[in-house]
């Protein structure tokens, strides 16, 4: 391993232009090779408006005469014609794992201030591992679904109730703005409503969509004490988010 490699980085996350070169296919020279690598464990990332959000990516990398350094930073768009990147990890870290494969791990911090609502989507790990002996393999090896913070909320009335009554539940979805740190609703969104009896598990009862404001209302038959409320999947931008139940008694 180089002393690249064996170095550790501190640095400032930034959004900035990518040029056309800076991103780019799949390219190898020799023996080198990028065995694996991952982001956030695979998952999606929320950012919502805390200040700062903490990640990681993890890339592996191999070649017979050692590994000299690997370079790794996240960008969006395809990767002939990129739109934007997010450069520079905050702390970087390198072991060897033998001879001559390295393990790297590169830490981001990154929060909703640096952020714009066009963000939220998909992102592309883009990673350059380099031996010793020159060799490389550069390539997107791994990707990071970026989402807006969701909240959700969910009032069961009336409480308690007769059987066989109509209940009305209602709530409002919103998720969060980048610009301003503040949750603003999220319209025309399926949103599942949910019920559980007070020992049992939630089911989706019906699919409700959200008003052009963000608000949710529906109706239903009393029939059994306990727990109503709704679950939103979220999508590419947004994040899933479950409303805290509301337990209506059903005399």
């Amino acid at each position: 391993m180089g002393k690249r490699a064996a170095a550790a980085v501190i640095a400032t996350l930034t959004i900035t232009c990518l040029s056309v070169s800076t991103a780019n296919a799949e390219t190898r020279l020799g023996d080198a090779q990028i065995l694996s690598a991952s982001v956030n464990g695979g998952k999606p990332l929320v950012v919502g408006s805390a200040t700062q959000t903490s990640f990681s990516a993890t890339v592996t990398a191999s070649d017979p005469k050692g590994i000299d350094y690997i370079d790794a930073w996240l960008y969006r768009g395809p990767s002939t014609a990129p739109t934007g990147i997010l450069a520079a990890a905050h702390k970087y870290t390198c072991t060897a794992v033998d001879v001559g494969t390295t393990t790297c791990t590169f830490g981001f911090v990154m929060g909703e201030g640096w952020l714009t609502n066009a963000d939220a989507g998909n992102w592309r790990l883009q990673v350059n591992a380099t031996a010793l002996d020159g060799d490389y393999h550069r390539k997107a090896a791994a990707s990071l679904n970026i989402r807006r913070a969701s909240k959700l909320t969910a009032n069961a009335a009336p409480e308690p109730v007769t059987k066989g009554k109509p209940i009305t539940i209602t709530g409002a979805l919103s998720r969060v703005n980048w610009h301003d740190s503040k949750y603003y609703r999220h319209a025309n969104q399926p949103v599942s409503l949910q019920f559980r009896t007070p020992s049992g598990t939630y089911s989706t009862v019906r699919t409700v969509t959200a008003s052009s404001t963000g608000y949710l209302k529906t109706t239903v038959t009393a029939s059994r004490d306990g727990y109503w409320r709704y679950s939103y999947t979220g999508n590419t931008t947004s994040a899933p988010v479950n409303a805290p139940g509301d337990y209506v008694d059903v005399r």
